[in-house]
């Protein structure tokens, strides 16, 4: 086999988990909500705060399955868990269009945290971490862009779609690119592991057929003896409170300020587009330096810019203050998928990385909840935002803290954890 289709086939497996991703759960979950919930809300007159119950109702149940899905991708394999999830979850936005009460409307959300809880990030995180290993950082960081660029198409295309069809053809139209094609190009073009095609990681080059390496690591139970398992939850769990509390109420907070609704999913768009090159970056980055030094720096932007945008603004200003937090949306989850690989390997990866992000994900559930009651409550989001900068001062600290993960990492020899 040529080395240019040893390239390719690494790398289409990495654009094949870039766009997976792109259309999952945090992508079409949070960054379509108020651009669909708004007229819903005004057609049946539901609150800030009960519309963001759905999203946070999604995430939380999403949590308590993750570390329960995370088993099943590593006893049955991923394909046999992403593909039913892919189409439960474009289903449930068909069926979402349909909706004529409330408690359906929570209903499907919860079905989205629930049964299809196997199209967030961890089945994919999973096969990258197969495919790659001295260029893991990057693989991770490219594909884990995929929900920065869900952020920056999502807002556009619900935008459209809801102004010619109304919320009911925008959640049916984000339901059929699910299904006709998020579903067929995971069918026919995601492979779990390079052995399946003779192949091995990072592209390494053998005469002989490819073996199946035994996975190394750590068990859950070991994981969680840990100091570091409990840091990185801290770390991203908080980071995690702050971002994605802010991304469904974007649009409304820049509303608010006086910002035309098309303006205003434009800015959410850029910080879409900031959060899609961030993690381009830091996958780029984390195989060369030291991924705590990557974190401090992207965490820095977090206070900064929630600090902006916590203080009356221009619309330009907004658009800076857009940029910095989407760059570093790029640091949680990709970030947190590398450290898991690094610190407990691979041999129950997707189990500790469920668990973890299982964590993480109660954290997201709570924070669209926290910023809509805050709303309501006050008539301003402004308290809320104040809350973030000492949350992401605090990841800085502990983000310092973590121990070094050895030289198992960057330009190493191949390696299985």
């Amino acid at each position: 086999m040529t080395e240019q289709k040893i390239f390719f086939r690494g790398w289409v497996t990495v654009v094949v988990c870039l766009l997976g991703i792109s259309t999952g759960p945090a992508a079409f979950g949070l960054a379509s909500l108020f651009l669909l919930g708004g007229p819903l809300g005004d057609e049946f007159g539901w609150s800030r705060t009960a519309i963001s119950t759905a999203v946070s109702v999604m995430m939380l149940c999403t949590a308590f399955s993750l570390p329960i899905m995370g088993r099943l991708v590593d006893r049955f394999g991923v394909k046999q868990v992403l593909v039913p999830s892919i189409v439960i979850f474009g289903l449930c936005f068909l069926a979402a269009s349909m909706i004529s009460n409330y408690w359906q409307f929570i209903a499907l959300y919860v079905a989205m945290g629930t049964i299809a809880v196997g199209t967030n990030s961890v089945p994919y995180m999973r096969v990258l971490t197969s495919w790659f290993d001295r260029r893991r950082g990057l693989a991770i960081g490219i594909a884990g862009s995929g929900t920065g660029l869900g952020f920056g198409y999502v807002p556009l295309v619900t935008e459209q779609l809801v102004s010619h069809f109304g919320w009911r053809g925008g959640y049916f139209g984000l339901g059929l690119i699910m299904l006709l094609f998020t579903l067929p190009m995971v069918v026919f073009l995601l492979h779990e592991k390079p052995q399946s095609l003779g192949l091995h990681p990072d592209g390494a080059v053998s005469d002989e057929p490819a073996a199946h390496p035994v996975a190394t690591g750590d068990s859950l139970s070991e994981a969680m003896q840990r100091r570091d398992f409990w840091s990185l939850i801290v770390i991203f769990s908080g980071l995690a409170f702050v971002l994605y509390g802010l991304i469904p109420h974007m649009v409304p907070m820049l509303q608010d300020r006086g910002v035309p609704v098309s303006q205003a999913s434009w800015l959410a768009s850029a910080f879409g587009w900031a959060a899609f090159g961030g993690r381009l970056l830091i996958g780029f980055l984390v195989d060369r330096y030291d991924a705590r030094r990557i974190a401090f720096v992207f965490f820095s932007l977090s206070a900064v810019g929630l600090a902006l945008l916590s203080v009356q603004m221009p619309i330009w200003a907004f658009t800076v203050a857009a940029i910095m937090l989407g760059l570093s949306l790029g640091a949680e989850v990709d970030m947190l998928a590398y450290l898991t690989s690094r610190y407990f390997g691979l041999k129950n990866f997707a189990q500790i990385f469920g668990a973890m992000f299982s964590a993480v994900m109660v954290a997201m559930s709570l924070s669209p909840l926290a910023f809509g009651a805050v709303y309501d409550y006050t008539g301003s989001y402004k308290s809320i935002l104040g809350l973030g900068v000492p949350l992401c001062l605090l990841a800085i600290v502990l983000v310092l803290m973590l121990r070094p993960y050895g030289e198992r990492a960057r330009g190493g020899p191949i390696s299985v954890t």
